[in-house]
């Protein structure tokens, strides 16, 4: 295996007497997408939080492309390189689909923030780039004929993409999703994966997606990692976790786990 682009150690996250995480050990390989699974409440996006700076670990340690982020505030995890999606769409409200996007372009701005008000040159020739950058990935995601449109306007599976979209415009080298597929039909769920594929081709990203849904998961990843009452409990390709019985048992029980087994 090559050097990890992200790797946890020892990541423990307690909230107060409960231990949510506990000795989160991960090696994220560089150019793979990967998903965290697990039942409701195994601790999923407490990982989540604690990689992308919104929680600072009680113990551990979370180093990406050999630096240690740990305890990093989210806006320099986002410089350092990942981005991430929410389990709830997050997009700006009132914002138009073109401006959801060049917000998120800010964070990699030149230009000091009062050049923009005095409309110098410098933060005028960037702000075009801007829009032509955020335009680019708009085309990318199919949604540059919506531009103008309100963002929360946009259907469902439209405002996910523009979500991915607008984390990309950060420029990442690692993206987070968290359930990308949430509220998706059969088919919606299937152009997913496609897009998913595309985007780690197109823009040369390490992919880490939490989902639920089993068919997503199975389809497009190519090592998984299983979460039950906050620990890691097994992890490998999709036909090993298939047919693991500890996964079998944190979803459905030690009867079905010795079924398999036997």
């Amino acid at each position: 295996m090559k050097d990890p682009v992200l790797k946890t150690t020892g990541v423990t996250m307690k909230f107060g007497g409960l231990t949510a995480v506990e000795k989160f050990d991960i090696a994220v390989e560089e150019g793979t997408i990967s998903s965290l699974i697990g039942p409701n409440g195994a601790g999923k996006t407490t990982c989540f939080n604690i990689i992308t700076g919104f929680y600072r670990p009680t113990l551990g340690s979370v180093i990406f492309m050999g630096r240690d982020i740990t305890g990093m505030k989210p806006h320099q995890v986002c410089e350092a390189g990942i981005a991430r999606t929410f389990q709830n769409i997050r997009l700006f409200a009132g914002g138009t689909v073109l401006q959801n996007v060049m917000t998120a372009c800010w964070v990699r701005q030149k230009s000091p923030w009062w050049s923009a008000p005095l409309l110098l040159p410098g933060a005028l020739r960037e702000e075009r780039e801007m829009r032509d950058k955020s335009m680019e990935l708009l085309e990318a995601v199919d949604l540059a004929h919506l531009a103008k449109e309100i963002a929360t306007g946009l259907p469902y599976g439209a405002q996910r993409r523009l979500e991915i979209a607008r984390a990309l415009a950060t420029q990442p080298k690692f993206l987070l999703l968290d359930e990308p597929a949430a509220g998706m039909n059969p088919q919606e769920s299937s152009e997913l994966m496609d897009f998913i594929r595309k985007i780690r081709e197109q823009f040369k990203i390490t992919i880490l997606l939490i989902e639920h849904d089993m068919k997503v998961v199975m389809g497009i990843s190519e090592w998984i990692r299983v979460l039950d009452y906050g620990a890691l409990i097994a992890e490998g390709t999709p036909d090993e976790i298939r047919a693991n019985p500890k996964v079998i048992e944190a979803y459905l029980g030690k009867e079905a786990a010795v079924y398999v087994k036997n």
